[in-house]
């Protein structure tokens, strides 16, 4: 260890203070090579007498050496302050019956990515397998959990948790310029009270690579970061002096003890909780383990992940439009607000709201007013929102002859897709109005709406909030109109609203994955 590094006491002490005091040394050696602290109790080690320089002033005192602190327990692992997580994608997924009820809040990046689809999938797959236990499939539900879905990974608990419950909770723990990580805690309780739990943390890297909390090591090197571990529960008392709670450990079993092992902030080391194999109890223990000891054991993901962490950049998360983020509406109580009539000279208003809180919303377009306004049903194609036909010029398609029905559909399919690319898969007839024969005439699926908020009617901000919140239930499309003023200025409280109440909002063909029924079919609902 160099010239510098402490000198051992060489002979074996006949007493249990020398004992006790070559056990102390063999643990904190290195490190007080570097200036770090001694247990509690514990003398400073001779220092080596390596010869001063010849022109050295022999009256100079020496500085103390910084010190340097070895591994630690901690309270537990940290997470990022709420308000720098903000770029991410709240989720909320939950269910209650008579036997058990369950809840699951992750955070994913905006649109399609692959550490949004790892997390989605193992969340997704830890509610589905609890229903099926429990004799059911996965129905989702809302106004289960206490302040609904508004934040990434805030809010509360179920309003009425159950004796047989399973509960996923998220931090986020890095969210620095594009990388991303996420602590995942999978708790079921069975009916006796005994608790599983899963922990496990994600992290994407630059490239959009995943990998899980074990890749922060280089291949072979759990055994050695599980020896820091033990130092730091040495330290703290939590083990005897010559204690090895990992030994004989093989190397999947040593690494999968690492899978929750979260980076802190400025990338000042890595907290590793676990259970302690053969310690009484099933509650874990956090060790933070400084990042300057574990630097001959990163992986390259580790070191990435590290550097990101102490970079202080914020979170650069991908530029995907306002209605990119995919959702799952069998996985999510999902929500459908459509507007008719657009576009007019509110819906840009309309669109900024929507931006801002990147929520999806469905148009039916009138083919006179995409003329009008072509770019900003461009516009919206861009933000990912999904665009309808609505007719030409809003008639009622049951009192047209069938040539004028026909065309006044595929003069608004033309208009539509000459301003933005995209030829509508769907229509609303007008009024809600259509029969058999106009449908068997018109091949497009039919939607229409089960919650009416009658804001034609001009019934004032609040009526239009309590109605698009207070009638929705899951699978619920939701008529508004972007002709009228206070319908504009309804949209955020409508938005966070349903949201508080615990749905995701989707475009209509998204609640049916992007494939709505067949031509001629009238769809009032989502799918079930």
């Amino acid at each position: 260890m160099g010239a510098a590094a402490t000198r051992r006491p060489r002979g074996r002490a006949a007493s249990t203070m020398g004992v006790v005091a070559l056990v102390l040394l063999a643990l904190t050696g290195c490190d007080r090579a570097l200036g770090g602290p001694l247990p509690p109790g514990a003398s400073a080690p001779a220092s080596s007498s390596a010869p001063a320089p010849a022109d050295a002033d022999a009256s100079a005192s020496p500085e103390p050496a910084e010190a340097l602190p070895g591994p630690r327990v901690v309270p537990g692992p940290p997470a990022l302050p709420a308000g720098t997580t903000t770029g991410l994608v709240p989720r909320l997924a939950a269910m209650r019956t008579d036997g058990f009820a369950a809840a699951a809040r992750w955070a994913v990046p905006p649109g399609s990515s692959a550490l949004g689809d790892t997390l989605t999938g193992r969340v997704a797959d830890a509610l589905r397998a609890f229903a099926e236990e429990h004799g059911t499939t996965w129905s989702p539900g809302v106004d289960l959990v206490a302040g609904g879905v508004a934040t990434p990974c805030g809010g509360g608990s179920l309003f009425a948790p159950s004796p047989v419950r399973l509960t996923v909770g998220c931090t986020v723990v890095v969210a620095s310029g594009p990388v991303v990580g996420e602590r995942l805690v999978v708790a079921a309780v069975g009916p006796g009270g005994a608790a599983d739990v899963r922990r496990e943390v994600w992290y994407a890297d630059a490239s959009g690579g995943v990998h899980d909390g074990t890749a922060l090591y280089a291949d072979g090197a759990p055994r050695r970061v599980l020896a820091l571990v033990s130092e730091g529960l040495r330290a703290a008392g939590r083990i005897d002096p010559t204690e090895d709670p990992f030994a004989g450990l093989d190397h999947e079993s040593s690494r999968a003890l690492l899978a929750d092992s979260v980076v802190t902030g400025a990338g000042a080391g890595v907290v590793v909780t676990l259970a302690v194999p053969g310690a009484p109890g099933a509650r874990p223990v956090s060790v933070h383990v400084p990042a300057r000891l574990l630097e001959p054991v990163l992986s390259d993901v580790g070191r990435a992940v590290l550097a990101a962490a102490s970079s202080g950049e914020p979170y650069a998360p991908p530029d995907v439009g306002a209605a990119g983020d995919p959702v799952d509406c069998s996985l999510l109580p999902c929500a459908s607000i459509t507007f008719d009539d657009g576009p007019t000279s509110l819906t840009p208003t309309l669109l900024d709201t929507l931006d801002g809180t990147r929520a999806a919303a469905t148009f039916f377009l009138q083919g006179a007013s995409v003329q009008r306004n072509p770019g900003v049903a461009a516009r919206a194609v861009a933000a990912g929102h999904e665009v309808a036909n609505h007719t030409w010029g809003h008639p009622d398609l049951t009192k047209l002859k069938d040539d004028e029905v026909v065309d006044e559909v595929v003069r608004t399919q033309d208009a539509i897709e000459s301003a933005t690319g995209v030829r509508p898969t769907s229509i609303r007839p007008p009024y809600g109005a259509s029969n058999r024969h106009v449908r068997d005439l018109i091949r497009l699926p039919f939607v229409v709406w089960d919650v009416d908020t009658r804001d034609w009617q001009d019934p004032g901000v609040d009526a239009v909030v309590e109605r698009a919140v207070g009638q929705a239930v899951p699978g619920s499309i939701i008529l508004m109109h972007d002709t009228h003023s206070d319908t504009i200025e309804a949209v955020p409280s409508v938005i966070a609203g349903l949201r508080g109440r615990g749905f995701a909002l989707a475009t209509v063909s998204g609640q049916f994955r992007g494939a709505l029924p067949g031509a001629g079919a009238l769809v009032s609902h989502g799918p079930g």
